[in-house]
């Protein structure tokens, strides 16, 4: 029972307001029953003594019979008794030789009447004593008048007698205004209490909806501009998450990538190298149809050139992907560039009997690097032609998109495999699995014209139409 009070704050504010409101109501009846008779008794005594004052003026202008009459009256309305006396005589007047008993009769009516004790004894409460003369006589009598009101003595005993009723009152009273002030008082701060768990689980979707000027209504704010805090706080952590988790992600890509990259490199120059050393040192031994010099020389320095070629095109994407290309960038015409790869490759168009078509809703003015522009683009128009079979045609086509102007070269009368198209931009790859020299390149080429692009923010991607292949670019408009 103690440890559920000592862990229950509504068990503890019932307690403390219950005790604190009976405790005080106790002490003030305790203050009222030993102050308020007595300061009653105060009050009537000055009453009486004034208005023994006021007779005793009235009396001096009476005649004896009179006087005698008029102090009878008096102590009629103010419950007291009189004895009037001189030297010769002796007058009781009021009540008191009516009501007078002896002790043993005060005695035995208060055993027999219980509740009217008070009132059946007769016993002076104050005593006032004055000498009067009257009109027909000049003798000076002396007048003795005492208060025979028991009323103080009434009131203490009536309290005295309700004690017990008022106190359950007390008790009523105080167990319910202690359970309203723990239901007014802990609510709030149980409530507070419950979202403050919710806290410590970092959930910060609830609310505290207490509203008041109070101590309590500044914490329930305080708490809500903390929940408020504390969820931007988690919004902008869970961001930063997951924008590192990206990062680490494409650095994974990116460090695979590099790992693929000079496997492909070892891969492709292991052949050719492969070849090289074999047909150099059989002519150094002359092995067989190798001693004919002249017909392998030329095979060697062709197998060197195709090294030196793959060799350049390596350290050139090397430095593309470091090279940082904001300070070199021009505004360059779209058309007039393309215009003038189709021309370098118009011999290979008529050498297949290909038509090239151009078709721009613009001409747009764009802010690049020319040299790997032009690079970009010579690699993307002589595939369009080397894939194409004769007779073909190729379409180069300016279109307005949504975030830019997109270009489009779509080559006719071939398709790539479904399952290839996913790896066109990879280092080496390569949709001919043959791998033959005469009819593709290193492999690098798409991947060169990908980086090329992603420098310049744009995006590529390859794609099977229904006439053949369309290479299409989005461009972003400077």
């Amino acid at each position: 029972m103690r440890k559920k009070i000592r862990n229950s704050l509504s068990a503890k504010v019932f307690l403390w307001v219950f005790f604190a409101l009976t405790i005080c109501s106790v002490v003030i009846y305790g203050i009222l029953l030993t102050v308020l008779p007595r300061q009653y008794q105060v009050v009537s005594d000055r009453q009486l003594d004034f208005n023994i004052e006021i007779l005793v003026s009235k009396l001096q202008l009476m005649c004896y019979e009179d006087a005698v009459k008029e102090i009878n009256n008096f102590c009629i309305q103010n419950n007291a008794a009189a004895i009037l006396s001189d030297e010769q005589e002796t007058v009781n007047l009021g009540e008191i030789e009516q009501d007078a008993v002896s002790l043993g009769e005060i005695e035995q009516e208060t055993v027999s009447f219980g509740k009217i004790e008070m009132e059946a004894m007769v016993v002076a409460t104050s005593s006032v004593t004055t000498t009067v003369s009257f009109s027909d006589r000049s003798t000076e009598y002396t007048l003795l008048i005492s208060s025979l009101s028991q009323t103080a003595d009434t009131i203490l005993n009536l309290m005295v007698r309700f004690l017990p009723v008022l106190f359950a009152i007390i008790l009523l009273l105080s167990s319910v205004s202690a359970l309203i002030c723990s239901k007014v008082i802990v609510s709030p701060i149980a409530e507070i209490s419950r979202i403050s768990r919710q806290m410590t689980f970092l959930d910060p979707t609830w609310k505290c909806d207490i509203k008041s000027g109070d101590e309590i209504g500044v914490l329930a704010s305080s708490l809500n501009t903390m929940a408020g805090r504390l969820q931007k706080a988690m919004e902008e952590l869970q961001a930063a998450n997951h924008q590192l988790t990206d990062d680490m992600e494409k650095c994974k890509a990116l460090e695979e990538q590099r790992r693929n990259f000079f496997a492909a490199v070892s891969h492709e120059l292991k052949t050719p190298l492969t070849i090289l050393k074999g047909q150099i040192e059989n002519m150094i031994l002359g092995y067989g149809d190798y001693q004919n010099h002249k017909k392998y020389l030329p095979e060697a320095l062709k197998a060197t050139e195709d090294i030196e070629h793959l060799v350049k095109e390596i350290i050139a994407l090397s430095k593309m992907e470091t090279m940082d290309i904001a300070g070199a960038l021009q505004e360059v015409s779209l058309e007039q560039t393309i215009n003038q790869m189709v021309q370098a490759v118009l011999p290979l168009a008529r050498d297949k009997d290909i038509q090239i078509h151009r078709k721009f809703h613009t001409d747009c003015t764009l802010l690049l690097h020319p040299n790997l522009w032009e690079k970009a683009l010579s690699n993307i128009i002589g595939n369009a032609l080397r894939h194409s079979p004769c007779g073909a045609q190729v379409f180069i086509t300016l279109q307005p998109g949504k975030t830019g102007d997109i270009l489009v070269i779509e080559n006719t009368g071939t398709h790539i495999p479904k399952e290839d198209l996913a790896y066109l931009f990879t280092p080496f790859y390569r949709a001919d699995k043959s791998r033959n020299k005469a009819t593709g390149g290193s492999g690098l080429g798409l991947y060169i014209v990908k980086t090329i692009f992603d420098l310049h923010g744009m995006a590529c991607r390859i794609k099977n139409t229904e006439q053949g292949v369309a290479f299409i670019l989005e461009q972003n408009k400077k």
